[in-house]
């Protein structure tokens, strides 16, 4: 089997599996789970505004903690910094560094031009809130908030600093692009992985999205975690 064919086969189960019956929320393998209900409850969601699950929290700091010592995490989307504060749980692991990207509260106008409609614009946080947010949970010097679009982030990118997990939640209508504009600075087996990329939890053009992003070379280490789609990128 090609390395196409097998992810086409992973994609396709993934999208297929409901999930068990007998517990509403939660998802296979049973792992995830136990996951989400040990490391996946931290934070406050309802305080941050955060939409991400239980599960999909704790795969968050899992993997961010298996980036390589120093390793650097890029986050595109951060709002309240929910899924910031379980990142950087895992990063403070490996001594790493993460740069999250969001236009938080400034700039509506063009905002509202560009909004896939899915985040309310209405009292965003701002940078200097999530700043703090974030050094209140104890991760003081592991972060930097990009306030901005993630093309002027990626246009402007250090060439020198190589990302080894890449983080995609933001514009629900360019997870594609988004990934295409960071590629040429991941690492060698670099993770990525995209929120809403499930048909039943996310939103269609995600799961576009991701067809197109994961049809593209060998990936390794393919994770579906109820609406994230994750791998590590091998070729």
């Amino acid at each position: 089997m090609s390395a196409t064919d097998s992810t086409n086969t992973f994609l396709n189960k993934a999208w297929s599996d409901n999930g068990p019956k007998l517990i509403s929320g939660f998802s296979r393998p049973v792992y995830h789970n136990l996951m989400g209900l040990l490391r996946g409850r931290r934070y406050d969601k309802r305080a941050y505004g955060g939409m991400i699950r239980h599960t999909e929290a704790a795969m968050l700091t899992h993997w961010a903690a298996r980036v390589p010592e120093g390793g650097v995490v890029v986050e595109i989307g951060c709002y309240g910094g929910l899924s910031t504060s379980y990142l950087l749980r895992g990063l403070r692991k490996r001594q790493g560094r993460l740069y999250s990207i969001d236009p938080f509260n400034s700039d509506l106008d063009r905002q509202a031009r560009l909004t896939d409609h899915l985040v309310p614009l209405d009292n965003k946080p701002t940078r200097a809130l999530v700043a703090e947010r974030l050094r209140r949970n104890g991760f003081d010097g592991l972060f930097e908030l990009i306030e901005g679009y993630s093309q002027d982030a990626a246009a402007n990118w250090d060439p020198s600093v190589k990302i080894d997990f890449l983080w995609i939640d933001g514009n629900h209508e360019q997870a594609w692009r988004d990934f295409k504009d960071f590629q040429p600075h991941l690492n060698p087996g670099a993770r990525v992985a995209v929120h809403d990329a499930h048909p039943r939890y996310g939103y269609a053009s995600v799961v576009e999205d991701v067809k197109r992003i994961f049809a593209e070379g060998a990936w390794a280490d393919l994770e579906h975690v109820k609406s994230i789609i994750s791998g590590r990128k091998v070729g």
